[in-house]
């Protein structure tokens, strides 16, 4: 009677059709067919060392697409990898490649070809390994960060605290709010991550109280003293330190000398410096001390305060200019990175309370001299901020008001600097710094370039040198140390460079792809 050509439905790979033709009304004569469909091409993955193949065993003559992707709950798959093959094959990709989402898609090149997707990492340790590996924790505010991961993955964060000597990390009793802030990380219930993400802004660990205040209903508020043996209840007769200590503590929080580190509606958290209760506590002994020692000679005494202040290491001041943010953070990581050497840091960054109490210019003058009569270096990092102002005040003697925040110690710093210079007192007092591809050392006004001026961290290893003289190590240990304070430098200079949100240079996947992530 005719016939019907019917080519277009969809259908997946090695399945089998089955297809009826009948007439309506239905009558008992039908016609029926049923068409096996292409395999799938025979993919099986295995493990050779180090290394993982993907065996696709299908004919000679096959044409097929073959693609790797990160999937992702939430947004698009991320591809890695893409490549259009004929006949088998044997890919190989490296163990450290592997995440629990990264996924295999194939198939056919043909037209209205169904793809096939395949995850066969999602439960493979060594993948789960990798993931943790490659996660980031990064502080994007004082109070807000990001955990930066190739896959998503199901974590619970925790607030934690931790007392200076590298002991663990203890828990918040009670706890703030969990969904706000991080610094530790838990997936199958083992700690996964661990990191204070304020390092870089605070300095060093400090052997300071933390106080955490909770909120209850009717403002009801109570205060406790973290200690390892838990939190103290403030004011209390327990024989704990925070407990002696408890009527300053309070004092201290009432009169504004306590640094707030978190605030939300369950509670706040405080940091109560503890430095001048020792010293009170240990006034009298050291009185004993000194009239004990009154009977040495002069110099006994002078060369006992030398000998005390080359274990010490080299004092360094470090000015910049306020350019922003971002450039706060990459000074406060180099800052940090120094202290690991045998250098005593000074920077506006971790003296902020000092500094609004004292004013940006006598905190200056202050730390100049201190760190002069040591015998120290003030080191002077140039930005295209800094070298605006330099140019400012030689231009016309005066910077302009308001061009810099309140706390700029450079701005403030510079009616101070500027005499050295130009009554040629600055070399062996001052070296010069900027970080590569941010600024060009012929850039730096020539002044300022009558004393050493180092790229960093291209000349890490001369910058180092320059800032241990006259007792720099032996340049085996100097370019140790520099490889020590670019690795602790580098994830900063990243951050800085490559911000989130812009694309940063990457390995792929894959055939030549080598070992890269």
């Amino acid at each position: 009677m005719g016939s019907v050509v019917y080519d277009c439905f969809e259908a997946a790979l090695g399945s089998e059709v089955r297809i009826w033709s009948y007439t309506q009304p239905r009558y008992e004569k039908e016609l029926n067919l049923t068409q096996q469909l292409p395999a799938l091409p025979w993919l099986n993955v295995s493990a050779d060392g180090d290394n993982v193949h993907l065996v696709l065993n299908v004919s000679e003559e096959q044409h097929f697409g073959l693609s790797l992707y990160w999937n992702q709950v939430q947004g698009p798959p991320k591809p890695r990898w893409h490549k259009n093959l004929t006949g088998p094959q044997i890919i190989t990709l490296n163990h450290t490649d592997l995440v629990p989402c990264l996924c295999i898609q194939v198939w056919p090149l043909e037209p209205d070809s169904v793809r096939t997707n395949i995850c066969p990492f999602r439960e493979d340790p060594r993948a789960h390994q990798n993931l943790w590996r490659a996660a980031r924790l990064r502080l994007l505010t004082l109070q807000s960060w990001l955990l930066d991961a190739p896959c998503s993955l199901p974590a619970e964060a925790a607030l934690c605290w931790q007392a200076p000597g590298g002991d663990p990390c203890q828990p918040l009793v009670p706890p703030l709010s969990w969904e706000n802030v991080t610094v530790d990380v838990n997936s199958w219930e083992k700690l996964q991550l661990q990191e204070c993400l304020w390092a870089d802004s605070l300095g060093p660990l400090k052997d300071d109280v933390l106080l955490l205040e909770t909120r209850g209903p009717q403002d009801n508020r109570s205060l406790c003293a973290l200690e390892p043996s838990g939190c103290t209840s403030l004011p209390s007769k327990a024989s704990t330190r925070a407990a002696r200590l408890g009527e300053y503590l309070l004092q201290d929080l009432q009169s504004g000398q306590c640094l707030q580190l978190w605030d939300d509606d369950l509670g706040a958290l405080w940091a109560c410096p503890m430095d001048k209760y020792i010293h009170k506590r240990w006034a009298l002994l050291w009185l004993a001390c000194l009239l004990f020692a009154a009977a040495l000679s002069l110099i006994l005494l002078l060369k006992k305060d030398h000998a005390k202040a080359a274990a010490r290491g080299r004092a360094a001041l470090l000015l910049y200019s306020a350019d922003d943010s971002g450039f706060e953070r990459l000074v406060g990581a180099l800052a940090s990175a120094l202290c690991q050497l045998p250098l005593r840091v000074a920077v506006d960054l971790w003296s902020r309370r000092e500094m609004s109490a004292q004013g940006p210019v006598a905190w200056f003058h202050a730390q100049r001299r201190q760190t002069l009569q040591e015998g120290g270096v003030v080191v002077l990092l140039f930005s295209p901020g800094a070298v605006a102002l330099c140019s400012e005040w030689l231009q016309e003697g005066v910077s302009a008001p308001g061009a810099h925040g309140p706390h700029d110690a450079f701005r403030a710093s510079l009616s101070c600097v500027l005499p050295d210079f130009l009554q040629g007192r600055a070399p062996g007092r001052y070296v010069g710094a900027c970080f590569d591809r941010l600024l060009h050392p012929d850039s730096v006004p020539a002044l300022f370039r009558t004393v050493p001026v180092f790229s960093l961290p291209s000349q890490l290893p001369d910058f180092l040198g320059a800032l241990q003289q006259p007792r720099a190590p032996r340049p085996g240990r100097l370019q140790e140390r520099a490889e020590q304070v670019s690795r602790a430098l580098q994830p900063a200079l990243d951050s800085y460079f490559h911000p989130p949100g812009t694309p940063a240079p990457g390995r792929g996947l894959g055939p030549g792809a080598g070992d890269g992530t």
